[in-house]
C-alpha cells in the first residue's frame, strides 16, 4: 500500500493533436474505474517520438472544447517545469507534491511503445500505471515486452480501483468498450 494520503491524480499525457473522443474515453475510464479524484490532461510541449507539433496551447483548445467534468483539468505542467520526458516530469511532481497519489494513464497503443520511452522501467517503479485497451492493440500490448517484464506486478482488472493506493511497481489493464477514434485518422480526414 502507498504511504501517500493526498489526492489520487491520474496523469494523462499526450500530444492531443487533436484531442478526440478516444482520448476522453481513456480519461473518463481512469476517473471512473480507478476512482481517481482528478485527471490531469498533460499537453506535451513536444513528444520526442513525434515530428514537430503545433503549439501545446493550440492543442489544448481541442481538449477544452470537450466540456470536461470538474475533476479533469488541462495542464501545461511539462512546459512550466521545463521537462521533456515523462520520467523527469513524474520525479518533479513527486518532489513538489509528496502526498499526492499519482497514477499514469495511457492507452494500450502507448504500452506497446513504452520501451522506447526514456527510462520506462523507472516510470514503472515510480508510479502505478493504468492501461486502457484501444482498438487494434489489446492482445499485442498485453503480450508485449512491458507486460511480460512487469507480469508479477499486474493487478487484476476487477481490483483496478485499488491501484491508486498501491505502491509502484503496479499496473492494471482495463478492457472496456472501445472508442476507435485516433488523432492520426482525424488529421488524415482533414487533409
Amino acid at each position: 500500500m502507498s504511504s501517500r494520503a493526498g489526492p489520487a491524480i491520474g496523469l494523462f499525457g499526450g500530444s492531443f493533436n487533436p484531442a478526440h473522443a478516444g482520448h476522453r474515453h481513456v480519461a473518463d475510464a481512469g476517473l471512473r474505474e480507478l476512482q481517481l479524484d482528478q485527471v490531469w490532461w498533460l499537453v506535451s510541449p513536444q513528444n520526442p517520438l513525434k515530428p514537430a507539433q503545433p503549439s501545446p496551447y493550440d492543442r489544448a483548445k481541442s481538449i477544452a472544447s470537450m466540456d470536461l467534468p470538474y475533476a479533469m483539468k488541462i495542464s501545461h505542467v511539462e512546459s512550466d517545469l521545463n521537462t521533456r520526458y515523462t520520467i523527469d516530469l513524474i520525479k518533479r511532481l513527486q518532489e513538489q507534491q509528496p502526498f499526492a497519489r499519482f497514477v499514469l494513464l495511457m492507452g494500450s497503443d502507448n504500452l506497446a511503445q513504452l520501451p522506447r520511452w526514456k527510462d520506462w522501467q523507472g516510470i514503472m517503479r515510480r508510479v502505478p500505471v493504468a492501461i486502457i485497451a484501444r482498438p487494434g492493440d489489446p492482445v499485442r500490448a498485453r503480450l508485449g515486452r512491458v507486460a511480460r517484464h512487469m507480469a508479477d506486478h499486474r493487478i487484476p482488472e476487477r481490483f483496478a480501483h485499488t491501484l491508486k493506493d498501491t505502491s509502484a511497481p503496479a499496473w492494471t489493464y482495463l478492457t472496456l468498450p472501445f472508442n476507435s477514434l485516433s488523432s492520426s485518422a482525424l488529421r488524415a480526414a482533414e487533409r
